[in-house]
């Protein structure tokens, strides 16, 4: 059964709310036109159905359970939509279906916010769950124009620079993952939408690994200041661990060179001694005030 294409007028007056909103005027590209046009769809309950819906205005499917709205706006238009735009930047698609309609004409690139959302990952945003993240990080990897680490100066698109680089200094490049800089040649490696992505380590922050929040120990439940570290400074530290850790603290202190006295207040240290006592010798916050000294290589107790 083909059903006849409905008028706007008659979406108007079931589908919309009736009221448009003012389009956006761009002289430079073609407008679309005002209305989505779906033709024989076909895909699961769909029995080639063919409608048109009016765009810039607030449209709801509705109907019984099992009467195809969610394969309509998701599994026909919202998939024809990505399949179009990923298309457009020249983007492999054999991934994203062509969906079982004969043609959908008037359709911009569209998110999908699924009904049965429950992904609770604490890396999940508004922006990954409805892919809007995912073509931010195309648009980025594809067209970014970031300034050269060495002389500081704009570099555009590897596909720009094909254009204005001689064929033999293009040559020069020794791996396919970078490019030279086209005002001191200096090699840059290759944007790719890792780079932007805060759940790839090429693109994540370091200090929150991408999550966005760091989370750092209460050192008011750990340390008493006015305690030294042999007088139970450090709160829950027993005979035991005081003596171990606190001469491997002070021998430390003699490799880099520096007195670390457990005796004294733990408000009394300096710098140095108190990012050995948070941190250790491995930590950055620490090495960063010996930066030409190596750490101190690990011993064995004697009794083991």
């Amino acid at each position: 059964m083909t059903t006849s294409l409905p008028s706007i007028h008659q979406l108007d007056a079931v589908t919309t709310n009736g009221h448009s909103s003012p389009r956006p005027a761009n002289a430079d590209r073609t407008p679309l036109p005002d209305l989505i046009t779906v033709k024989g769809a076909r895909l699961h309950n769909l029995k080639n159905i063919s409608l048109q819906i009016p765009r810039h205005q607030f449209v709801v499917f509705t109907g019984l359970s099992g009467s195809g709205k969610s394969t309509l706006a998701f599994d026909t238009i919202h998939q024809e939509g990505q399949r179009q735009y990923l298309e457009s930047l020249g983007l492999v698609t054999d991934y994203v279906q062509k969906p079982l309609v004969d043609s959908i004409e008037g359709l911009s690139p569209s998110i999908s916010v699924d009904q049965h959302l429950t992904n609770r990952s604490p890396r999940s945003t508004v922006g990954t769950a409805t892919e809007v993240f995912t073509y931010l990080r195309v648009l980025f990897a594809r067209l970014g124009v970031r300034p050269c680490p060495n002389c500081g100066q704009p570099i555009p698109p590897p596909l720009d620079i094909d254009a204005t680089l001689e064929a033999d200094e293009a040559a020069e490049s020794s791996s396919e993952d970078v490019y030279p800089c086209p005002h001191c040649g200096q090699p840059v490696p290759v944007l790719g939408m890792a780079h932007f992505s805060f759940n790839k380590p090429a693109g994540a922050c370091p200090t929150c690994t991408g999550l966005g929040e760091v989370y750092d120990a209460n050192l008011d439940l750990l340390l008493d200041p006015s305690q030294s570290i042999a007088g139970g400074g450090v709160v829950k530290w027993d005979r035991y661990e005081i003596a171990r850790y606190g001469k491997a603290m002070q021998a430390a202190g003699k490799h880099y060179g520096f007195t670390f006295d457990i005796t004294t207040p733990i408000s009394t240290f300096g710098e140095v001694q108190r990012d050995l006592l948070l941190y250790g010798v491995n930590h950055p916050r620490f090495c960063r005030h010996f930066p030409n000294i190596e750490p101190p290589a690990a011993t064995t107790c004697p009794p083991c």
